[in-house]
């Protein structure tokens, strides 16, 4: 998937930034890929940074009150953006998982998923199948880039968000253990039309974006 040059020139050790195969994961479309993380990477985790808190990710993901919270959540990272789809249009997009959790960590169960329209939908935890170990990127291991696809049989305007978070059933948060979430090929297909993907970047709009310009009225 392309884009513009000012795409490569964000922040790499945002929690929430676009990357390169430089990242160790090749996208699967293109030369860029859109990349969420429960911590903020700088050459390792960096726990004096703030992540965003659960409440704060189900506000602006429209879920509803304490959805996160009673799942445990600590804290994470998210990008939405709103889309017009027709009935018979079909939705897909490309997700990868990767952690540095053991799975035997119950405590701490991260885990991946997308919403659409206010409703969560899970795409992976550290249980899951993690056939790429190791994993060429900074984190242990990875499920490999999977499709999944949506058919939409309401005309209408939705919401879709993608997001990865940091479980910890003890209280805190695990600040060594990372897990991200990479989204790519994001299409919204028309079945009367050929399938052209849409700019994964316009999804980036990430929670301190938004944090930044509701403080300054923006």
């Amino acid at each position: 998937m392309d884009c513009p040059k000012t795409c490569s020139e964000r922040p790499k050790v945002r929690k929430t930034s676009v990357e390169t195969s430089s990242f160790g994961v090749t996208p699967v479309n293109g030369s860029y890929q859109a990349v969420l993380q429960t911590c903020v990477f700088v050459g390792a985790c960096d726990d004096n940074q703030s992540l965003t808190n659960a409440n704060d990710l189900e506000s602006f993901l429209g879920l509803s009150g304490n959805e996160l919270s009673n799942l445990s959540v600590v804290e994470g990272s998210a990008i939405k953006q709103a889309i017009t789809a027709n009935a018979g249009d079909i939705f897909s997009f490309s997700w990868n998982f990767l952690t540095d959790e053991d799975a035997a960590n119950v405590d701490n169960s991260d885990f991946a998923f997308f919403t659409l329209n206010n409703n969560l939908y899970t795409l992976a935890n550290i249980q899951s199948s993690f056939p790429v170990n190791p994993s060429f990127s900074h984190l242990k291991k990875e499920t490999g880039y999977q499709t999944y696809t949506i058919p939409i049989s309401v005309t209408g305007n939705y919401i879709l968000g993608f997001g990865v978070v940091d479980v910890d059933k003890t209280g805190g948060g695990n600040a060594a253990g990372n897990s991200a979430l990479l989204v790519d090929n994001i299409k919204l297909t028309n079945i009367a039309k050929v399938p052209e993907p849409d700019p994964i970047f316009g999804l980036l709009l990430t929670l301190g974006l938004a944090s930044k310009c509701k403080r300054k009225n923006c």
